[in-house]
């Protein structure tokens, strides 16, 4: 009895250090034992989510601020001397052209105007006189000569009192609204005095200063919208391009003409022109897709035919509610939009389509 207690611990001490060999001295089953360094490691790939876009032609336009303008306006002054003794119109009225504004006193004018018209009768008796005798040729060529130009200056005379009369009465030289209208009844203006402002408010205006990099795309007819302080949006065209750029700003003038019959708008306003300037091959992308590069450069990253990351820069054209138009892409592009953030130029990765990705997680629903 005794010695089997003694076998029975022996063989235990000894299965004991077998297993404590196995452990500590790394022999074993080679199933479990620790892979070599010179064992293959395969190398693990990022999944990333990409869509791929293909460029389309796009619209290009140009937005900027500018003012209204009046396209037609007329500075009037007296043209003769007076006291003023009518005002017809009314400053802020519509007048047609050759409405009355103001009316001037007449003085001795129309006493002139008598004296001129005497002045012209008896030089056309002494001027017919002299062709009668001369063709009998009691009189010479010259006096006839003289009365020829006696009679001249006599009618010449006359027109002139004829338009002084005529300029007392100061009219409009243009369809529009009186902006300005100085002298009352009573006061004195001297000829050349500025007495009016009639503006024309149909078609107006509206001007606009574009950069150099943005004129070239531009040209005459192109079509423009207004949009107007109160939010009103009115269609226009281009009616005029600077062609000297302004020596401060390096810009150049535009001109938007837009229709303007009840003159609802006026002069002066602030408004936001969208000029159309042609089309561009361009990508509409998620905003989510942009990134910036180490450099700050804004740009996006894609993946090319070998899967491999890259960065590439891009310029903004229009940002909407439903993503971001952009230029300096390929035509078809593979765009990473879930994983731009964690994966380098250079990098190998793993790319899911979006449609295919989409389709899965509704499957899993």
């Amino acid at each position: 009895m005794r010695k089997s207690y003694v076998l029975a611990a022996v063989l235990a001490f000894g299965a004991v250090v077998w297993v404590g060999s196995g452990m500590f001295s790394g022999s074993g089953d080679p199933e479990v034992a620790a892979p070599k360094s010179s064992d293959p490691i395969e190398k693990l790939l990022v999944n990333v989510r990409i869509a791929e876009l293909q460029a389309i032609e796009r619209p290009l336009s140009v937005i900027v601020t500018g003012r209204t303008d009046a396209i037609k306006d007329a500075e009037i002054k007296a043209e003769t001397s007076g006291n003023v003794i009518a005002r017809p119109a009314r400053k802020g009225n519509f007048v047609k052209k050759g409405t009355v504004l103001l009316e001037l006193a007449m003085n001795d004018r129309m006493e002139r105007l008598e004296d001129a018209k005497a002045q012209v009768g008896s030089a056309k008796i002494s001027f017919n006189a002299s062709k009668d005798l001369q063709r009998k040729q009691f009189e010479s060529q010259v006096r006839l000569a003289q009365s020829n130009a006696e009679l001249a200056k006599a009618e010449a005379a006359l027109a002139e009192i004829q338009l002084d009369i005529a300029r007392t009465k100061i009219r409009a030289p243009i369809d529009g609204y009186i902006e300005t209208l100085l002298p009352g009844p009573g006061d004195y203006v001297e000829s050349g005095d500025e007495v009016a402002m009639v503006v024309d408010l149909d078609p107006i205006r509206v001007i606009v200063n574009v950069t150099e990099m943005d004129v070239g795309h531009l040209k005459v007819d192109d079509l423009a919208a207004v949009k107007l302080p109160n939010g009103q949006e009115i269609g226009g065209t281009i009616h005029y391009i600077s062609r000297v750029a302004n020596e401060t700003t390096r810009t150049f003038r535009v001109d938007v003409w837009i229709d303007n019959p009840d003159a609802l708008i006026p002069a002066g306003l602030t408004a936001s022109v969208k000029l159309e300037a042609g089309a561009q091959r361009a990508h509409k992308i998620p905003s989510s897709s942009l990134t910036l590069s180490d450099q700050g450069a804004l740009g996006v990253r894609i993946v090319d035919e070998t899967n491999i990351v890259q960065f590439v820069p891009v310029k903004m054209l229009d940002d909407t509610p439903d993503g971001t138009w952009v230029s300096g892409l390929p035509e078809t592009v593979r765009l990473i939009t879930v994983g731009q953030e964690f994966v380098v130029d250079g990098q190998s990765v793993a790319p899911v389509s979006e449609a295919i990705a989409e389709r899965e997680g509704g499957d899993q629903s």
